[in-house]
């Protein structure tokens, strides 16, 4: 009877201390984890990418962690996901298992944690100290739909007395979801560029180089003002939306990857609607510049530029145009994430026909002989691919395209 009335004298008084189990939560815009286990005391997590039945490969993961204390360890482990996402594709674990994951306190601010260890079954170990109740992790920092609503009104409200900046909506994908873009500058410009990203949900990576492309032309830097003046550039910070709100990968997504589906018939409303656009501007004015945004595999450590096949036996105005590209891209984009001073291409793709079906080969071919389409393949799994890095080589390679468009 006497421990009883202690007992309840301490929980009165709070004389005991006690925790909230902690939870994993994924149920937010981007979210996607499958827990395997989950303890509490010390707190320890495994996880796999969860599989999204036809939404391409299971690389991308993003969680909140709830419940905890400050001071408190954590320990996730990640794994690759078990089954298949395609008939007897199993995604190798490298697309999941970044050097460094990304973790946040508040979901705002993004950090690199250590670089992970291994475990004896080849999962990858992360730990990181929770400075509150709720921990944010993810593979990388992630840019979901939100933060690209957030930042084309921020943009377009932040010129508005200048009149030179309108968001529109390219499209409504498959799910019903906007696709949303930002036109910056006088849309007769005799200059015209196109700069997209995310055709694969999970690389969040270039959809932050193209927040740090967009800010610095709305920015006060005088080649910006001037950049606005003579030039309209069209910029689509998430193309997959559906994907990247659901948190599944997006690549080799069934029926069709989006960056397969650059034909005459394509499946996503989005890739028609772009299509399109190019097609009014090229025949208004003609498209100077098509980029598109993307990250690569985590054995890049170095962005770099898909160029166009056939290049060494280019001659004319095309190949001056793609060699003063590649020779300004390398001279801007000079920080952390330096990018390479040369083209690579993309010989893993065997087909002209499959070439043609992807964004660069389109607009190669439909935009004109002055014209150039590339890919930025921005590297992840580096120490500066880190928020503030994607942002620094988005300014370069905006700064690039002011020197280019001159």
């Amino acid at each position: 009877m006497r421990f009883l009335f202690i007992c309840l004298f301490a929980l009165a008084t709070g004389g005991f201390h006690l925790h909230a189990e902690v939870s994993v939560r994924t149920d937010f815009e981007g979210g996607n984890a499958e827990v395997i286990l989950l303890e509490q005391n010390p707190v320890r997590i495994r996880i796999m990418p969860a599989l999204h039945e036809g939404r391409g490969w299971p690389c991308w993961w993003s969680l909140r962690l709830e419940g905890l204390t400050a001071g408190q360890l954590v320990t996730l482990e990640v794994q690759a996901q078990t089954r298949p996402f395609r008939p007897e594709q199993i995604l190798s674990a490298t697309w999941c298992q970044p050097t460094r994951a990304a973790f946040s306190h508040d979901g705002r601010e993004w950090r690199h944690t250590d670089p992970a260890t291994k475990a004896e079954d080849k999962a990858f170990i992360y730990k990181v100290t929770a400075a509150a109740p709720v921990l944010h992790l993810a593979w990388g920092p992630p840019f979901v739909p939100a933060d690209a609503a957030r930042l084309l009104t921020t943009l377009e409200e932040k010129l508005a007395g200048t009149g030179s900046a309108a968001c529109f909506e390219l499209a409504r994908t498959r799910g019903g979801r906007p696709v949303k873009g930002i036109r910056i500058g006088p849309p007769d410009s005799p200059r015209q560029a196109w700069v997209q990203a995310r055709q694969h949900a999970w690389e969040a990576g270039g959809s932050w180089v193209g927040r740090g492309f967009i800010e610095w032309l709305a920015g006060d830097d005088p080649e910006a003002v001037e950049m606005r003046r003579t030039t309209c550039v069209h910029f689509i910070p998430i193309m997959d939306v559906d994907n990247a709100a659901l948190g599944a990968g997006g690549k080799e997504a069934l029926p069709q990857d989006h960056n397969r589906d650059w034909s005459a018939t394509p499946v996503y409303p989005e890739v028609a609607a772009a299509q399109k656009s190019l097609k009014e501007i090229q025949a208004r004015q003609g498209v100077d510049v098509f980029i598109d945004l993307h990250n690569p595999a985590a054995g890049d450590k170095a962005p770099f530029f898909f160029g166009p096949f056939g290049f060494e036996s280019m001659s004319g105005l095309r190949r001056h145009n793609y060699q003063r590209w590649i020779e300004l891209a390398a001279e801007h984009i000079s920080g952390g994430l330096k990018v390479e001073p040369r083209y690579r291409f993309a010989t893993y793709v065997k087909t002209d026909e499959e070439r043609a079906r992807m964004s660069s080969g389109w607009a190669r071919e439909h935009l004109g002989e002055a014209a150039i389409s590339v890919t930025l393949e921005t590297a992840w799994n580096t120490p500066a691919s880190t928020v503030e890095g994607y942002l620094e080589a988005g300014a370069g390679l905006a700064r690039a395209l002011a020197r280019y468009l001159k």
